[in-house]
Formats: C-alpha cells, sequence, structure tokens
C-alpha cells in the first residue's frame, strides 16, 4: 500500500511537471511568436503592396512553425486522436511525431489493436508508450527503438525494446520517468516489469487487463440503472 500511495504521489508530481512546461511553451514560444507575427503583420500593412511580399512571407512561416507548435502541444496534453480512432491511430501518430523531433525511428509491431479498448486503457498504454520512448530519448543514446503491442481478450501487452546504453535497476528507485510509468500501470491495476543493465539496453513490459476493465465499467453502469430504476 505505501509502495502504491507513493507512486500515486510521483505520478501526480510527474503531472504537475508535465503541466508547468506546456504553460512555460505556451507563455514563452506561442506568446512571444504571437508578438512577433502581429509586427511581422503591421509592417506588411504599412509597406506598398510590391514590397510587402518578403515580411508576408516571413509570416507565412511563423505561422506554420506555430501550428506544428500548437499540434505537439495538444497531443502532450490529450491526444484527440485516441479518442476520435483509438489507440492504434494515436500510436502511428505519435511515433511520426517523436521521429521527426527527436531522429529516433520506432520499428512498430503490433496485433489486435484495431478493437476499442476502455477510455483509461488506452491513454495508460499510450502514455506508458510515451514516456517510455521519452526516457530512450534522453537516456539510451540510440538511433532506433522497438515497440510491440498486441491484445487477446483479456490482456493488452506492451513491449518497449532499446540497445542503448542501459542502467543499474538497483539505482532506479529515483528514476521519475520509470515511477512514472509503473505509475500509470498500477492505476488500472496492470503490472509492469523492466529489465536493464548497463551497456545491455533496456526491456519494458506492461500487462493492462482489459476484460477486468470492461466488466468493472459494464457493473457500474448496470448498478446506476437499477438505482435510478430504468
Amino acid at each position: 500500500m505505501d509502495e502504491m500511495l507513493s507512486l500515486a504521489r510521483n505520478l501526480v508530481n510527474v503531472q504537475e511537471d508535465e503541466r508547468r512546461i506546456i504553460a512555460r511553451e505556451l507563455h514563452d514560444r506561442i506568446g512571444q511568436s504571437l508578438t512577433v507575427l502581429k509586427l511581422l503583420l503591421n509592417e506588411a500593412m504599412n509597406l506598398p503592396s510590391d514590397k510587402a511580399g518578403a515580411t508576408l512571407g516571413e509570416a507565412q512561416s511563423l505561422v506554420n512553425e506555430l501550428m506544428s507548435l500548437v499540434r505537439y502541444l495538444s497531443l502532450e496534453l490529450r491526444p484527440k486522436m485516441l479518442d476520435d480512432l483509438g489507440l492504434l491511430p494515436a500510436l502511428l501518430y505519435l511515433f511520426e511525431s517523436y521521429t521527426s523531433h527527436t531522429h529516433i525511428n520506432v520499428r512498430f509491431e503490433h496485433y489486435g489493436l484495431h478493437r476499442k479498448f476502455p477510455p483509461e486503457i488506452g491513454i495508460a498504454a499510450y502514455r506508458i508508450v510515451q514516456e517510455a520512448l521519452n526516457n530512450v530519448a534522453l537516456h539510451a543514446g540510440v538511433s532506433e527503438v522497438k515497440v510491440l503491442a498486441w491484445s487477446d481478450r483479456k490482456v493488452l501487452f506492451i513491449r518497449i525494446e532499446d540497445l542503448g546504453k542501459g542502467f543499474n535497476l538497483t539505482g532506479a528507485n529515483n528514476n521519475n520517468g520509470l515511477n512514472n510509468i509503473q505509475g500509470r500501470a498500477m492505476l488500472v491495476e496492470g503490472k509492469l516489469t523492466v529489465q536493464s543493465a548497463p551497456g545491455k539496453g533496456t526491456v519494458i513490459n506492461a500487462e493492462l487487463p482489459v476484460i477486468t476493465r470492461i466488466r468493472k465499467e459494464t457493473a457500474g453502469k448496470s448498478d446506476d440503472n437499477r438505482n435510478t430504476g430504468r
């Protein structure tokens, strides 16, 4: 119980750190870019039409950068694609964005992901993969990472492998990234294991119970209907 409480507290702290990072991005990068964009447009309005083209070109480039940044921040906050299309399209988009930003190629193999997962299982799986990939970018020192995901009727399995620097597991208790991933698995009653050693790479395995969550949700809805007389 103490371990679960500790992981839950760590997860809350990490989520607050994420919010601070996003708030800083909104204030600094987007705020400053919008200020520059306003100045460029004001300048273009005061120039003769035959001389405004270059300034408007700068403004257009800045708009494109802002659109890219907004899409990235939206992905960090809550991937809309996950809600609208499901886990598989969301992961594919995540990998494309990740490779674009980090230049680390993601080898993805999957089976049984076209199904609809309970919302909390989908977001847990997505965040586990996302945070594991962030750890790879920060610490592994590799140009490629392998992600495997497959599902049967009861469990969604996720495996993230890299052949990078690895680390000593006995000293990993203070690793916020790993603690965060562990916390996300435990919050949906899942299991997570980590295998690593210096110079041997890292393997993260997660098992998220799909069927248990579906039964609980169905049971909860049935209770609600009985209580309301429906």
